[in-house]
């Protein structure tokens, strides 16, 4: 859940070069505070991509657009690399994946078509011709691989930062929601012609209900689906996923000045300790173990129907492997041989025949990039793409001749892929070389681990409380839509409910006595009830990291007070499509400021999910806190981006401090001299009650 400096809102002018960079020129001071709007030229911006957006999976509607569905902006110098555009146009004139079809982002050939793609969009030198060449790629290109190369160049171009685009879960709730909420919707369209259309949404609402209760139960894991299938969790991680593609990178996005690799294994490791702790409140034991050599015990079927009703691809319990697959498994197991080779060796071999040393602790954002297989990677030509090749194998919708016998599996989504408990499992199993690398450097020292003169004297931690909540999602940008009727797709709204899990706000306050006055940074973990320290040499993997923040410490007694309103990684609900577009467009009219508040960020943990479901009775839990000193990052956070605007992505600048990535458990722990007087451990009790329940103070 590393999300550090992870911030959005959308600001600026627009400058005649697309790789300019935003200035805000309206800006004015609130009960004191400044606030920053978006400009008329950046609403030209933000309209286009919300309309061009709408009904994917139908022409565009907008008669402004029509005149460039045609073709695309072909004069050389309207481009900054044209070599890349001319080598997409080739790719296309030879035939691409065509509209309609099913799009997966595990393909090869599919990637290999995006990025190009995604180049083409990119190398645009100013926004007249890129938006062209988007609204001719939305009219010509396949629907899922427009969405992967718009998406990716919002994301990194640098004169669209800022730029918010629709929840994903709204512009493909396919994606997101159940084959029979989309037949219930239609069934209801076509008896009411009034549906999606009434004032009161209660009367627009469509069928949705957790499937994975059925479709795995056998094994138990569909007692997880409320927190398998929420569609904040799956959103955090497409966002994580193209924020870090693994095929864009180098010199020219950054992505490796933000400890990439790092940040890949830890963003895993989170999320398997995240996925533990919901399991044992529900009284599931460890993840699985997966192994090449026997059959996949746990079968999965999603329930979900692309676009063109084709349903996804399931797995039977006990799966055995086709015939074909023992070669591509052998040579799986080669790529997996050569990283744990090279770090039991201590070193990588880079392409130009170099080694480079494994035994310092940087070099993790090497084997991160290794076992990832990004771009940045020192050599991925010999130790290959392990994540890729294993998805392709465990997902089963490879192909096998033309790409049109494509037929994938959830596990080649970004957006399904957390569905799937083999997904967990395959990921415990990848995440051996995090540990791997971690067990040949020393423990801590108590000089690493202690603040010299810092001791945090006592904790207090308010009640826990969860609970389940009906959440509403707009799913009508994946309905048909007449656009010749008497009514506006803008007042067109079908919503599909489902209870989520949420949890009461909770503050803490720790209360450190210092004698030493300056800055200090805390952290904050959540992991299992330890009945001795010493069951933490075999836990540290199941510590959540919650929060993260800096203090100004004074001689003395200090007090601090945090709420989880306030903690670093986590995100709140994102504004439905429509209502968001006619936030947009009133501002875009002129009838109201568009207010740079953040609220639409798309980069962070949703903070529903802070803590698992509980038990009635409590569930017992361990707050691990530790306030260390501050050690500068080498490039000071924030200096290198504007925080009210991006997410800092490829800045080299969102971290608080240098330490590693889940200190201090990200090492083995000598306990001789682990405990020091910095760090505190709280048991705790999370209570999950009916909704009702719950105080008023949520």
């Amino acid at each position: 859940m590393q999300r550090a400096g992870y911030w959005l809102v959308v600001l600026g002018t627009v400058l005649s070069f697309c790789h300019g960079t935003y200035v805000p020129i309206t800006q004015a001071k609130v009960d004191g505070l400044p606030v920053k709007y978006a400009d008329k030229e950046f609403l030209v911006k933000q309209k286009f991509f919300f309309e061009i957006l709408r009904h994917l999976h139908q022409p565009i509607a907008f008669e402004e657009y029509l005149p460039y569905t045609s073709r695309w902006v072909t004069d050389p110098s309207k481009y900054t690399n044209y070599t890349e555009v001319a080598e997409f146009i080739q790719t296309y004139e030879q035939g691409v994946l065509k509209k309609g079809q099913i799009f997966t982002i595990y393909n090869y050939w599919y990637a290999k078509e995006t990025v190009q793609l995604y180049r083409f969009f990119e190398n645009a030198i100013d926004w007249d011709t890129y938006y062209k060449n988007v609204v001719w790629a939305r009219a010509n290109l396949n629907e899922g691989m427009f969405l992967s190369a718009l998406t990716l160049s919002v994301l990194h171009r640098k004169d669209l930062q800022g730029i918010v685009l629709p929840a994903i879960y709204e512009i493909h709730p396919h994606l997101f929601f159940d084959g029979d909420v989309f037949q219930d919707a239609t069934n209801k369209r076509a008896l009411d012609p009034n549906y999606g259309f009434y004032a009161n949404k209660r009367n627009n609402l469509a069928l949705a209900n957790y499937t994975a209760w059925f479709a795995t139960q056998f094994y138990g894991e569909g007692s997880l689906s409320y927190f398998t299938e929420d569609v904040g969790l799956n959103s955090y991680y497409y966002y994580f996923m193209m924020d870090y593609a693994p095929f864009l990178g180098g010199d020219k996005l950054g992505l490796k000045n933000d400890r990439r690799g790092e940040l890949y294994l830890y963003m895993y490791q989170q999320l398997l300790a995240r996925y533990y702790l919901e399991r044992s409140s529900n009284g599931l034991g460890p993840i699985q173990e997966l192994t090449w050599e026997a059959p996949i015990s746990t079968g999965y079927y999603s329930m979900l129907r692309y676009w063109n009703g084709v349903p996804f691809r399931s797995r039977e319990a006990n799966f055995l492997w086709r015939p074909y697959d023992p070669i591509k498994l052998n040579g799986l197991k080669a790529y997996e041989e050569r990283v744990r080779q090279a770090i039991d060796l201590g070193y990588v071999v880079t392409r130009d025949g170099q080694r480079i040393s494994l035994r310092q602790p940087e070099a993790i954002d090497i084997v991160g990039n290794l076992v990832s297989g990004s771009v940045d990677s020192v050599n991925v030509d010999y130790y290959k793409m392990i994540e890729t090749s294993a998805r392709m194998i465990l997902a089963q919708g490879d192909y096998y001749g033309s790409p049109s016998e494509v037929w994938p599996g959830v596990l080649m989504h970004y957006e399904t892929s957390m569905r799937d408990p083999v997904f967990y499992q395959f990921y415990q199993r990848l995440l051996g070389f995090y540990s791997d690398f971690k067990s040949y450097l020393p423990p801590y020292t108590v000089d690493e681990l202690q603040f010299k003169g810092v001791e945090i004297k006592g904790v207090s931690v308010e009640k826990l409380f969860t609970y389940f909540e009906p959440f509403d999602v707009d799913i009508s940008n994946g309905l048909g839509f007449n656009y010749g009727g008497e009514h506006s797709t803008w007042n067109f709204s079908v919503y599909a409910r489902k209870q989520r899990l949420n949890h009461k706000p909770f503050s803490y306050v720790l209360n450190i006595s210092s004698q030493y006055a300056g800055k200090g940074v805390v952290r904050m973990y959540m992991g299992p009830k330890m009945h001795s320290l010493s069951q933490l040499q075999y836990m540290k993997k199941l510590f959540v990291e919650m929060d993260q923040y800096m203090v100004d410490l004074v001689v003395g007694d200090n007090q601090i007070k945090r709420n989880t309103r306030d903690f670093y990684y986590d995100i709140r609900d994102r504004t439905t499509y429509s209502e968001l577009y006619m936030r947009i467009m009133k501002a875009y009219k002129g009838e109201e400021p568009f207010v740079l508040d953040m609220s639409e960020v798309h980069c962070g943990w949703p903070d529903r999910l802070l803590l698992p479901k509980g038990q009635p009775n409590g569930y017992p839990l361990s707050f691990f806190f530790i306030i260390t000193p501050y050690y500068p990052p080498k490039v000071p956070q924030f200096s290198t981006f504007d925080t009210t605007y991006t997410c800092g992505t490829g800045s080299g600048s969102k971290y608080i401090d240098a330490l590693p990535f889940g200190f201090p458990f990200d090492r083995e722990i000598n306990f001789s001299n682990f405990a020091t007087k910095n760090m505190h451990f709280t048991d705790v009790l999370v209570y999950h009650v009916d909704g009702n329940q719950t105080n008023e103070s949520h």
